[in-house]
C-alpha cells in the first residue's frame, strides 16, 4: 500500500548521513522502488554532496540486503540504481535559505514530500549550535518551501523526549493552546542564545581569562610536549 502510494513521487531527505537518515534511505530504496530521493547534504571541505553520500551512506552495510536483491534480480547494479533514483544537492539547515543555489532550489521544489531528520544529537552540543540546527532547522525548511510557493508534505523527525513523560497519544497542537505553555517565545530565546554566545566569546578573550586558561592547561598537560634541546 505504501509503496504504491509513493510510486512516481520524489522525496527529499535531510540528515541522510546520520543513523536514522541512512536507515530511512535504505528502507525507501528497497521497499518503495517507484520513488526517487533527493538528499540534502552539507558539502565538506574535501567532498561534494554526491561523494559524501557515496562514502558515508551507500557504503554502509545496511544496504547489503538491497544489494543482494538487486544482484539476484540481475536487472541493474546497486550503483546504477543509485545513479537513477538518488539526486544529491548541497544544503545546510543551519543557514537561511538552506544555502541552496538556484538549480538545487528547483530540485527541492520538485519534491512531493520533505522528510527533515537532520539534527545535532549530542546532549552536550554547544547551545548556539543546537539552536541553529534543532530549533531553527524546521522553520528554515518551511520558509524555504514557502518562498518557492510549493507545499509538499513536510515530515519532521523529532526526538523521543519531545512529549516528556506523557503516556499515550501526543496530539499535534500548538504549545500555546495546551497545558504545557509557560509563556516562552522561541524567537526571543533564539535572540538571547545568540547574544549569550557573543558575550561569552568576548569574555573569554579578556587577559585575565586567557591567563586562567593557560594556567589550567599547564596543570592538566604538565610537561607534555617536545623535550628541550640540551645545551652545548
Amino acid at each position: 500500500m505504501i509503496a504504491e502510494q509513493l510510486a512516481g513521487t520524489r522525496i527529499a531527505i535531510t540528515g541522510s548521513t546520520g543513523f536514522v537518515g541512512t536507515a530511512l534511505v535504505e528502507r525507501l530504496l528497497r521497499s518503495a522502488p517507484g520513488c526517487d530521493l533527493v538528499l540534502l547534504i552539507r558539502p565538506s571541505k574535501r567532498h561534494d554532496p554526491t561523494e559524501r553520500a557515496r562514502r558515508e551512506i551507500f557504503k554502509n552495510n545496511a544496504f547489503d540486503r538491497l544489494k543482494a536483491e538487486l544482484a539476484a534480480a540481475g536487472t541493474e547494479t546497486f550503483d546504477e540504481m543509485i545513479a537513477r533514483r538518488v539526486h544529491c544537492i548541497a544544503g545546510d539547515v543551519s543557514r537561511d535559505g538552506l544555502g541552496l543555489n538556484d538549480e538545487d532550489r528547483a530540485v527541492l521544489a520538485s519534491c512531493q514530500t520533505v522528510i527533515h531528520s537532520a539534527a545535532a544529537v549530542s546532549f552536550d552540543s554547544p547551545l548556539d549550535s543546537a539552536v541553529e540546527i534543532n530549533l531553527l532547522g524546521p522553520p528554515r525548511i518551511a520558509d524555504t518551501l514557502n518562498s518557492m510557493n510549493v507545499t509538499p508534505h513536510l515530515v519532521a523527525v523529532s526526538t523521543c523526549y519531545v512529549a516528556g513523560n506523557r503516556r499515550g497519544n501526543a496530539p499535534e497542537a500548538l504549545v500555546s493552546e495546551g497545558p504545557w505553555d509557560i509563556g516562552l517565545d522561541w524567537r526571543k530565546e533564539v535572540a538571547a542564545t545568540r547574544r549569550l554566545r557573543g558575550d561569552t566569546e568576548a569574555a573569554s578573550r579578556h587577559p585575565e581569562q586567557l591567563t586562567k586558561f593557560r594556567d589550567e592547561a599547564r596543570q592538566e598537560l604538565g610537561a607534555a610536549g617536545a623535550p628541550a634541546a640540551p645545551s652545548s
